[in-house]
C-alpha cells in the first residue's frame, strides 16, 4: 500500500520566523500553494514568493485586533476535511473550500512573556486562540494532513521535504501529529498554572526535552531527566552550566540538588559577617558537613573536617568563586562534583586534570523560591511548597535562659538539621571567629534517640577543640520523651533547639530544668522523608 502523500497546499502562520525563508522556499520550489496571514504573510512576500491572504481565502478580514483570522470554515474544512470520505468531498466542492495538506504553525510565547514580567492584559493578548486551533486540527486529520506545531520542528521538515521531496508517509503525518499534541497540552497547562496560581484540587504538570540518564537509581532502572519552566526563577540547579566530567546520574542530580539547597539556605541563615561564604559536603542526599565562614578555604576545611569519612565521593558546593587555590586542595581528594557561581581560569585549568569531575556553575539560590515539590507515590503524585525560609519564633521554655548570643547559631542550626534526613539531630559550634560549622549529624533513623547516641555524639567527639557545651542541639521535629535529654545532659549539651508541640512537652521541659539546659520552641516542625 502506497500511503505518500504530495504536499500541494500549505498554510503557515507563525510567531518565531528563524528558518522560515528555507521552508516558504523550499515549497516554492515543490509548487505549493501558500496561504497565510499577517506578519507571516508580508514576511513571505519578502522572499518574493507568492502567497495568499487567508482574508481573500474566507472574505473575512482579520477583526477584533487580529483575535480572529483564520477561525473560518473555509480554513478549517480545507485541513479537516478527509480526503477518502465522498461526503467531505461533496461538501468542500460545494462550499469551494481549498485543500490544506501542510499546516505551519508557531504560537504566541505564553510562558516567555509571564516570565517576563508583562502585564496581566499582555499576557492574556498572548494566550494564542486560533493557532492552538490549527494545530488540533491538523494533527486530529493526521491521515491527510502534515502539521508542524513549533519552530523547533522546522528543521524536520526542511528534512522532510529536501528527503521525500514534498511527500510524507502515514508514518512521517503521525509522528508530527504526536508532536503537536505535546504541543498543544504543554501550552495549555502553562496557560492553567497561570490562572491557578498555587496548590488546589487541581494540577498541571508538563514536561518536555527530557535527556534519557544511563540508569536511574541502579544500572537495573531507566531515568530522564526533565525541566520545569519555571517562570518565577531562571535560578535553579536544572539550569546549572556543566563545564566538565561525566554525564550526570540521577543520583548525581539529587545530590548537587541538595548540596546547592543546603548551601545556599546556610549562606543566607548568617546574618552576623560582613562578608560571608557557605560550603556544603553531601553525601546521599544528606548535609555530612557544612560551615559559613568569611573566607572560602576556611569554610571548605570546616565542612570537610565535619565527616571527613563520608566526605569521599561526596558533592560540594560554594556560594563564592573557586580559585586555583581551592581547586589544588582537592588534588589528592576524590569528589563528584562541585557547585560554585563562578570558577577562575586558574582552577578550571587544574580541575581540568580530573577528566571525570563534573564541575556545575549555578547563582546561590533565593531564600524563597516558592518552588512546589513533587513527589510520586504508586499510583498518584504529592504536591508541597518547598520548606524555605527562617522559623518566625524562638520562644524561652525553660528557666535558664537561652543565651542570646547563641541565636545566630541556633538559626544556623535549624538550617543545617531541616536538610538532613528525619530523624534528624544536628549539633552546631562557633568558632573564635565568628564561623559557624556543623560538628555532629544524626539522620535517618526510626527514633530520635538513636539519632542522637549512635551518630551525632560520636561525630561531635571526633572533633578536638570542639566543646559541647558551647554548642547547640537542634532537633528537627518534638522529643517525644524526655529520654533524649537525659542523653543529652550525659554529653554535656547545654543548649537545645526543637519545634515543641508534644503532649509531653512539659516532660521535656522539666528535664531540661533538672538539667541546667537552656530550650527553644521555634512552633516549626522540619521533618524530611
Amino acid at each position: 500500500m502506497n500511503d505518500l502523500k504530495k504536499i500541494k497546499s500549505a498554510l503557515v502562520s507563525v510567531y518565531h520566523k528563524d528558518r522560515l525563508d528555507e521552508i516558504v522556499k523550499k515549497l516554492n520550489e515543490l509548487g505549493v500553494k501558500l496561504y497565510s496571514t499577517g506578519g507571516t504573510k508580508s514576511f513571505i512576500e519578502e522572499q518574493n514568493i507568492e502567497v495568499t491572504a487567508v482574508e481573500d481565502l474566507t472574505t473575512y478580514p482579520s477583526i477584533l485586533g487580529g483575535r480572529v483570522k483564520t477561525l473560518h470554515p473555509k480554513v478549517f474544512g480545507g485541513i479537516l476535511n478527509r480526503r477518502e470520505n465522498e461526503g467531505d468531498q461533496k461538501q468542500i466542492a460545494e462550499y469551494e473550500i481549498p485543500e490544506i495538506d501542510l499546516v505551519i504553525v508557531d504560537l504566541y510565547p505564553f510562558e516567555e512573556t509571564v516570565a517576563s514580567g508583562a502585564s496581566e492584559q499582555d499576557i492574556i493578548e498572548k494566550i494564542d486562540i486560533g493557532g492552538i486551533a490549527l494545530i488540533r486540527a491538523a494533527a486530529k486529520n493526521f491521515k491527510d494532513v502534515i502539521i508542524v506545531s513549533s519552530r523547533d520542528q522546522y528543521v524536520d521538515l526542511i528534512d522532510l521535504l529536501n528527503e521525500k521531496n514534498g511527500e510524507s508517509s502515514f508514518e512521517d503525518r503521525k509522528a508530527f501529529a504526536g508532536k503537536a499534541f505535546a504541543t498543544s497540552s504543554h501550552y495549555d497547562s502553562a496557560i492553567f498554572n497561570y490562572f491557578n496560581g498555587g496548590i488546589t484540587d487541581k494540577n498541571r504538570i508538563s514536561l518536555n526535552d527530557g535527556h534519557v540518564l544511563r540508569y536511574g537509581e541502579n544500572p537495573d532502572q531507566s531515568a530522564t531527566f526533565y525541566k520545569f519552566n519555571n517562570a518565577d526563577s531562571e535560578v535553579t540547579l536544572a539550569n546549572a552550566q556543566v563545564l566538565q566530567g561525566k554525564a550526570l546520574s540521577y543520583n548525581n542530580l539529587l545530590d548537587a540538588d541538595a548540596a546547592w539547597k543546603s548551601a545556599s539556605d546556610a549562606y543566607h541563615s548568617v546574618t552576623h559577617l560582613d562578608k560571608k561564604v557557605a560550603v556544603s559536603v553531601i553525601k546521599h542526599l544528606n548535609p555530612c558537613g557544612l560551615a559559613v565562614t568569611d573566607d572560602v578555604l576556611k569554610s571548605l576545611e570546616l565542612a570537610w573536617a565535619g565527616d571527613p569519612i563520608s566526605a569521599f565521593g561526596g558533592i560540594i558546593c560554594f556560594t563564592d568563586t573557586v580559585t586555583a587555590e581551592i581547586a589544588e586542595w582537592f588534588e589528592k581528594k576524590f569528589v563528584e562534583i562541585v557547585i560554585a557561581p563562578e570558577f577562575t581560569p586558574e582552577a578550571l585549568e587544574v580541575f581540568g586534570k580530573k577528566k571525570n569531575l563534573r564541575l556545575l556553575v549555578t547563582p546561590v539560590k533565593d531564600e524563597i523560591t516558592g518552588e512546589k515539590l513533587y513527589r510520586s507515590i504508586s499510583g498518584g503524585m504529592l504536591v508541597q511548597d518547598e520548606d524555605e525560609g527562617m522559623d518566625p519564633e524562638f520562644k524561652n521554655v525553660t528557666k535558664i535562659q537561652f543565651d542570646q548570643n547563641k541565636m545566630n547559631l541556633a538559626k544556623f542550626g535549624i538550617t543545617a538539621c531541616k536538610h538532613l534526613k528525619s530523624n534528624a539531630i544536628a549539633l552546631v559550634t562557633e568558632n573564635s571567629d565568628g564561623s559557624f560549622w556543623l560538628t555532629g549529624a544524626g539522620m535517618g533513623q526510626p527514633n530520635r534517640l538513636d539519632s542522637l547516641r549512635q551518630l551525632t555524639i560520636p561525630r561531635f567527639n571526633m572533633k578536638e577543640g570542639t566543646k559541647i557545651e558551647e554548642s547547640v542541639l537542634i532537633s528537627d521535629a518534638f522529643f517525644p520523651f524526655r529520654d533524649s535529654i537525659e542523653a543529652a545532659n550525659e554529653y554535656g549539651v547545654k543548649y537545645i533547639v526543637e519545634p515543641g508541640g508534644s503532649i509531653r512537652d512539659e516532660e521535656v521541659i522539666e528535664a531540661c530544668d533538672e538539667f541546667g539546659i537552656a530550650m527553644l520552641f521555634t512552633g516549626r516542625r522540619h521533618f524530611k522523608h
